[in-house]
C-alpha cells in the first residue's frame, strides 16, 4: 500500500516537472541505458453524491503508468488511486493499488511476459484477457472509479517459427470486472487458469488451430471445481488460394471456431445440442472493389466461463441513441447472427447497412433485433452530412420495439473551423410485468472544432421513459415528469504532452460499448475534469 502511494506521488512530481518545463526531455528519450516512458490519467469529479438524496461530493481518480525498455527487454508498472470526499459504509471505496506490473522479453519470434499481461485464445471463446483503453468505469457498489483492465496475473509465452505459432499462458484471471480494485471483501480475481493455443499454416490459404484451457476455482467451504475446455479453429483465405481473384479486386476470408467442455473432437464432433456446453462462432468477410460485407454467427450454450469473452455480434453504432440500444451478451444460452455491408455509391456517397438477430434462452425465450441504414457523404463543398434510420427490439432489456432516425451535418465556416449539428429522435415501447408503455428519446448536439485547437460542444437529451422518470435517490417522492440532461463539453490540447477535457452539466447514464464489450454508465450531474499527460 505504501509503495502504491510512493509511485502515485512520483507520478505527480513527474507531471509537475513536465508542466513547468514543457521542452525538457523528461521521458521517451533513449540513451545507452534504455528508454523511459510515462503517462498519467487524472479524473476529478464534483457532483451529486450517489449515496445520498441531495448532498454534493467530490472524487479524484489518478493512474500513473511507467515503462522502461532496452533492446528486447521491457518492464513497467501502473499505480492507481481513488479518493472520494465521502467514504462510509462497510465497503470503503478508496484505494491505492499497484494494478499492473510486468516484465517482458522479446527476440526473434519469441515473447515472454511475467506479471500482468493480455492474451486471447482464438477469438475469445475459451479465454480473453484485455483492456478497454481510456475507459474509466464508475462502479455503483461500492462507488469507485477505475480503468477497465482485465489482465492475467501470471505468465504468457508466445513463439512462432515458420508455419507454426504457439501461445501458452497460466495465472490468475479477472473474473468479476465490475468490482473495483482494492476491495478485499469483493475480489476481482478468482481461481487459476492454464492452457494455450497452437496454429499451423498447412497452406498459405489455410490455417488450423487448437486451444486448451484448464481452470480451477474453489468456493470457501466447498471442494475445488476443476474444468477442462478445448477448441478447434480454421481460417481460409480465398485470395491466396486463387490469386487471380485478388487481381480482380475480389477477396474472401472465412473463420470458424468450436469450443466445448471436456470436449473430445473425434468422439463428440461439433455437437451444438442444448445439453452440451459449447460455443460455436463463424465469420465470413467478402470484398469486391469498393464494397465489403461480413456475415457472422454465434451459438453459445452454458459457456459463460467468467474469463472468456466470445464475440457479442451486436453492431457498435456511433450514433448516440443507437449506441444506447447495445445488447449484453448472455453466453449461457444465446445464438444469432450479424450482417454488415459497406460500400461507395455514386456522387461521393457511402452506404452502411447493419442487421443483427439473437435469441436468448437463459431465463425464458427473449429476442434481440437491430436493423440500421446509414448514408453519408460530402457532395457539396465544405459540407458533410449523414442520415440514418434504425428499428429493432431487445426483450432482455424489456424493449419490445424501438425506431430511431437522425441527421448529422458538418460545415466548414472558417479556416480550419468546423460547425457540427446532430439531431436524433427515437420512439420505443417497453413491457414491464405485462404493462406496455410507449416513450420517446431526443438527442441534440451542437459543436465547434478546430484542428489542433480542440472541440466545444453542447449536448441536450430528453426522455419520458417511465423507467427513468423517478429519481431513485428521492426516496419519499415519485417523479413523473419527463427528464432532460444538458451538458457542455470542452476538449483541448494544452501543449504537446497534455490534453484536457471538461464536462459541466448533467449526463444520462445507460449502456456503453467499446470494442464489442458493453458496460453500464451511471447518471452524472456536476463537473468533471479529465487530464491526460504523456511524457
Amino acid at each position: 500500500m505504501r509503495a502504491a502511494r510512493r509511485y502515485a506521488l512520483a507520478g505527480v512530481l513527474v507531471l509537475a516537472a513536465a508542466w513547468t518545463r514543457p521542452g525538457a526531455p523528461l521521458a521517451g528519450a533513449a540513451d545507452a541505458s534504455g528508454t523511459v516512458q510515462a503517462s498519467n490519467l487524472l479524473l476529478w469529479q464534483a457532483g451529486r453524491d450517489p449515496l445520498t438524496e441531495a448532498s454534493a461530493s467530490t472524487g479524484i481518480f489518478d493512474q500513473f503508468d511507467l515503462e522502461y525498455s532496452r533492446d528486447g527487454l521491457r518492464a513497467g508498472l501502473r499505480a492507481a488511486s481513488y479518493r472520494p470526499s465521502r467514504d462510509e459504509g462497510f465497503l470503503p471505496a478508496h484505494y491505492d493499488e499497484i494494478t499492473l506490473k510486468y516484465a517482458e522479453w522479446e527476440d526473434e519470434g519469441l515473447r515472454l511476459r511475467l506479471g500482468d499481461g493480455f492474451a486471447t485464445l482464438g477469438r475469445g471463446l475459451l479465454f480473453r484477457a484485455f483492456e478497454l483503453g481510456g475507459v474509466v468505469r464508475d462502479a455503483v457498489f461500492p462507488p469507485a472509479q477505475y480503468t477497465d483492465s482485465r489482465s492475467l496475473a501470471g505468465v504468457i509465452l508466445e513463439a512462432g517459427r515458420g508455419p507454426v505459432s504457439v501461445l501458452l499462458l497460466g495465472g490468475e484471471p479477472v473474473r468479476y470486472p465490475d468490482v473495483p480494485p482494492g476491495i478485499v471483501e469483493l475480489p476481482r480475481r478468482e481461481g487459476q487458469v492454464g492452457g494455450g493455443h497452437a496454429a499451423f499454416a498447412i497452406h498459405p490459404a489455410l490455417d488450423l488451430g487448437a486451444g486448451y484451457l484448464r481452470s480451477k476455482r474453489q468456493v470457501p467451504g466447498s471442494p475445488p471445481e476443476i474444468a477442462e475446455h478445448a477448441a478447434a479453429d480454421l481460417t481460409l483465405r480465398a485470395a491466396r488460394l486463387a490469386p487471380s481473384l485478388a487481381s480482380r479486386g475480389f477477396d474472401l476470408q472465412a473463420y470458424a471456431e468450436y469450443a466445448g467442455r471436456s470436449w473430445d473432437p473425434l468422439g463428440d464432433g461439433l455437437d451444438t445440442g442444448g445439453a452440451t456446453p459449447h460455443a460455436f462462432y463463424t465469420a465470413t468477410q467478402i470484398s469486391i472493389g469498393r464494397w465489403g460485407a461480413s456475415y457472422e454467427t454465434k451459438d453459445y450454450d452454458g459457456f459463460a466461463l467468467g474469463w472468456n469473452d466470445p464475440p457479442n455480434l451486436v453492431p457498435e453504432m456511433s450514433q448516440h441513441l443507437l449506441n444506447r440500444m447495445s445488447h449484453f451478451l448472455l453466453a449461457d444460452g444465446e445464438h444469432g447472427r450479424q450482417i454488415s455491408v459497406m460500400g461507395a455509391l455514386p456522387g461521393e456517397l457511402a452506404l452502411q447497412i447493419e442487421s443483427a438477430r439473437a435469441v436468448n434462452e437463459v431465463n425464458g425465450l427473449k429476442r434481440y433485433r437491430l436493423d440500421a441504414v446509414v448514408l453519408q457523404g460530402d457532395p457539396l463543398a465544405h459540407v458533410h452530412w449523414e442520415i440514418f434510420a434504425a428499428t429493432g427490439h431487445d426483450e432482455v432489456e424489456g424493449l419490445t420495439d424501438h425506431r430511431t432516425a437522425g441527421l448529422a451535418v458538418g460545415r466548414e465556416i472558417g479556416k480550419g473551423l468546423n460547425l457540427r449539428l446532430h439531431a436524433e429522435y427515437q420512439q420505443a415501447e417497453r413491457t414491464t410485468f405485462g404493462v406496455v408503455s410507449t416513450f420517446e428519446n431526443i438527442y441534440l448536439g451542437l459543436g465547434l472544432d478546430r484542428a489542433g485547437s480542440g472541440t466545444l460542444a453542447l449536448q441536450v437529451e430528453f426522455s419520458n421513459d417511465p423507467d427513468e422518470k423517478d429519481d431513485p435517490l428521492t426516496f419519499d417522492v415519485v417523479e413523473s415528469e419527463p427528464r432532460s440532461w444538458v451538458g457542455l463539453v470542452a476538449v483541448a490540447p494544452l501543449n504537446r504532452r497534455h490534453e484536457a477535457a471538461l464536462f459541466a452539466g448533467s449526463r444520462r447514464g445507460g449502456t456503453a460499448c467499446t470494442s464489442g464489450t458493453c458496460y453500464l454508465v451511471p447518471d452524472f450531474t456536476g463537473a468533471e475534469l479529465r487530464l491526460v499527460s504523456r511524457f
